[in-house]
């Protein structure tokens, strides 16, 4: 299935009908049944022999239960590895970052026994990726992405770094206009310095934070109105105890998303726009931290 990996398709909710028959196979006779296991989906492809269309159709079934359950984060991350064992890599990877975005805004997550961690189970399906798939930018990507969130699950762990640094690098050599990958650089390089990311109270020993900024500063000078890039240079010298020079930062997005909006750029308007809420959000702790210091 010839995807864009990081584009998210928009699901319709509604069901499909399906026969008594085949609704059986899929495993969906009743919405009380257990989530999919990874070994359901092998069967389902393989008893169904699937075409590509039934595979969509499937695939919006699962979307439907997936963003009804109570578990979503873990059923997504289920599904994710179901489809990576049969080889479809464009959905797993969609399914994957779905369980990401769902894990993060802090949907209930219920899996007995274990904390939920998406991350360095990812990994190996990944490696696996690149070698039956094309070797493309976006898959090195996600990859990349995968190595480091599972370094950071564990602390910032030397090797998953090293290996996420070396291939958003490549990435960089490879494509130079293009600022994800040294902005990814960039978050790696500073979270993994900081105390505040000690894993049980163990620091990982990194001292990156300066080479954090100045490659944000070099994509700043390329892009001066980068608003993700201007956040999180932003947020870094507000960790590093630099309230006045954060403060700075925090009213150039705030300038620079207002410019967009009065050139009718910001579709939701100022009050509704998430970065612009977050800046002000921003800038009233700093004062109000100000305030309290005098």
């Amino acid at each position: 299935m010839s995807q864009n990996i990081l584009r998210f398709i928009v699901l319709s909710i509604s069901f499909f009908v399906i026969s008594c028959e085949r609704s059986k196979n899929f495993g969906f006779q009743n919405r009380g049944d257990r989530p999919p296991s990874v070994e359901d989906l092998e069967a389902w492809k393989e008893r169904l022999a699937m075409e590509e269309a039934e595979i969509a159709e499937l695939e919006k079934k699962i979307s439907s239960m997936a963003q009804k359950t109570r578990s979503a984060g873990a059923l997504s991350w289920k599904i994710a590895q179901g489809y990576m064992k049969i080889g479809n890599y464009d959905l797993g990877v969609k399914y994957y970052n779905r369980a990401l975005r769902e894990n993060n805004e802090g949907k209930k997550v219920e899996v007995v026994g274990a904390e939920l961690h998406f991350f360095e189970p990812a990994v190996p399906f990944f490696e696996k990726a690149l070698l039956l798939k094309p070797v493309d930018q976006q898959l090195l990507f996600e990859t990349a992405l995968a190595y480091a969130n599972a370094s950071k699950d564990r602390g910032w762990e030397s090797v998953r770094r090293q290996t996420a640094i070396d291939l958003f690098t490549h990435l960089t050599i490879q494509d130079p206009r293009d600022s994800r990958f040294p902005y990814q650089l960039a978050l790696i390089y500073f979270d993994s310095s900081m105390a505040d990311s000690s894993w049980e109270g163990v620091s990982a020993g990194y001292h990156d934070q300066e080479k954090a900024l100045r490659i944000l500063d070099d994509i700043l000078k390329k892009e001066f109105r980068n608003v993700p890039a201007r956040f999180a240079k932003a947020n870094f010298l507000y960790r590093l105890g630099k309230t006045q020079d954060a403060k700075e930062e925090y009213l150039k997005i705030k300038k620079a998303i207002e410019e967009l909006n009065d050139a009718g750029l910001v579709r939701e308007g100022l009050e509704k726009n998430d970065s612009y809420r977050n800046v002000m959000q921003n800038l009233k702790r700093i004062e109000e931290s100000a305030g309290g210091a005098e």
